[in-house]
């Protein structure tokens, strides 16, 4: 347990904390006496490390000296320059910026800044020194320094790529003999909140539990708990295959709404997974969004209805079956192919889609098919029948660059003549047609 003492004239005190899971326990009093003893009880073992990690900043900055004891998980002192962080994350891509930012550092006496100025270099010319001291620098504090509680775990359930100095992108996606053990809240806090998270780019999570309990939902909690993260441009939840890993509807990733206003300048949002709910949904950077389920809720589409997309380039929504929650029906979709709310669409999706049918009629009498270069049509129910519309409006539908319809309801004489329909035409792996059962590819 470290203990740290403080002595300064007739003050002569000590103070003990032990951190255990998801508690820790404080003993404090005046040096020779047994003092004092509480124990404060967290929801998660991130919350009580940072706590813990919190309080013995607070000792060491009143001059409390660790006397004995491993001292390891108190945070290294973190310096900070608001000014410069500002700018940086104004302009994520402003190099000279990172290398001002890398020279206060050094000269604060903070090894991230030579961690900057060799990820620097080697981003302008690969040399074999400066590898070596990156893997120094990394490996400092038996790599716990700059990569925190990810560490055990690198290699194995997670990936990084560091970006001067910073991580950029991290996946956790826990093995089955991981998820036993591993704190996955303790993992995402640590690549949100660790000063090394500082910038954080992208985050993808994958699976973390296989016993059908893999659900989205504590971890949206635990990302507003890290609070606003304005650099962040990319997030994936749901970074699994099905049905290998899971499938599809075992995984639900609940409603992300409040996650909107934390990260004004995200790009790109990837949700795979059952029971999706979007809020209100305000995302004026966001250039690509993709829904993969086998049922999306109404109310999904309906925030979608209700949202405009200005930079919106590339929108993918599966469906999905009404036995599995897709509980929609071709009038909460209508409104987003209107094409008012997708000035920049080029690539549209509306795949695994039991009224796919309906889909194309609209789209014939939408603007958003004149715009578009790309469309997705795959794993629905698109019938033979559907499928004359397309070709009967080949002025229409040709323009495109691409068209999938794979994994559909189409003959094969069908699918033979919808080839020619556009310059890619992907028509492979039709499924049976059963006119009294007529279902989309992907369910549970």
């Amino acid at each position: 347990m470290p203990r740290y003492e403080f002595k300064e004239g007739k003050s002569s005190k000590f103070w003990e904390i032990e951190l255990d899971e998801e508690s820790f326990t404080t003993r404090w009093g005046r040096i020779g006496t047994a003092g004092q003893e509480s124990t404060k009880d967290f929801d998660t073992r991130a919350d009580a490390k940072k706590e813990y990690q919190k309080l013995i900043a607070e000792k060491v900055k009143k001059g409390y000296v660790l006397v004995s004891g491993e001292g390891g998980d108190a945070p290294a002192v973190v310096k900070s320059n608001p000014g410069l962080e500002a700018q940086i994350e104004a302009a994520p891509d402003d190099l000279h910026t990172y290398e001002v930012y890398a020279d206060w550092l050094q000269s604060s006496g903070d090894a991230r800044g030579e961690l900057i100025a060799v990820q620097i270099g080697l981003s302008k010319s690969p040399a074999s020194e400066l590898t070596a001291r990156q893997q120094e620098l990394l490996g400092l504090n038996d790599g716990e320094l700059f990569h925190g509680s990810l560490q055990s775990l690198l290699g194995s359930s997670i990936s990084l790529t560091w970006r001067y100095g910073f991580f950029d992108v991290v996946r956790i996606s826990l093995g089955y003999d991981e998820a036993e053990e591993a704190d996955l809240d303790e993992l995402v806090t640590t690549a949100m909140t660790h000063p090394s998270g500082r910038f954080l780019r992208a985050l993808t999570i994958g699976m973390f539990d296989y016993e059908g309990e893999n659900h989205y939902k504590r971890l949206v909690a635990t990302l507003l708990k890290c609070g606003p993260k304005p650099t962040l441009r990319a997030l994936y939840l749901g970074d699994f295959e099905f049905p290998e890993e899971t499938e599809i509807s075992w995984a639900e990733v609940g409603d992300i709404g409040k996650l909107w206003a934390l990260y004004p300048n995200l790009e790109q949002l990837t949700l795979q997974g059952g029971n999706i709910g979007l809020g209100k949904v305000v995302a004026p950077k966001l250039r690509s969004l993709t829904l993969r389920t086998g049922g999306l809720p109404r109310r999904a589409l309906q925030s979608l209805a209700a949202a405009s997309f200005p930079s919106l380039e590339r929108l993918e929504i599966w469906t999905g079956s009404d036995s599995y929650g897709g509980d929609s029906q071709f009038k909460d979709l209508a409104p987003l192919l209107s094409g008012g709310s997708l000035p920049k669409l080029t690539h549209l999706g509306i795949a695994n889609c039991a009224y796919v049918g309906e889909v194309v009629r609209a789209l014939m009498r939408s603007n958003v098919l004149g715009q578009i270069q790309s469309l997705d049509l795959s794993k629905g129910a698109l019938t033979d029948d559907d499928a004359t519309t397309l070709l009967e409006n080949k002025a229409l539908f040709g323009r495109l660059s691409s068209l999938d319809l794979s994994e559909n309801l189409l003959s094969g004489e069908m699918a033979g003549r919808l080839t020619s329909l556009c310059e890619h035409v992907n028509a492979s792996d039709q499924r049976p047609d059963d006119p009294e059962y007529r279902y989309v590819a992907v369910g549970e």
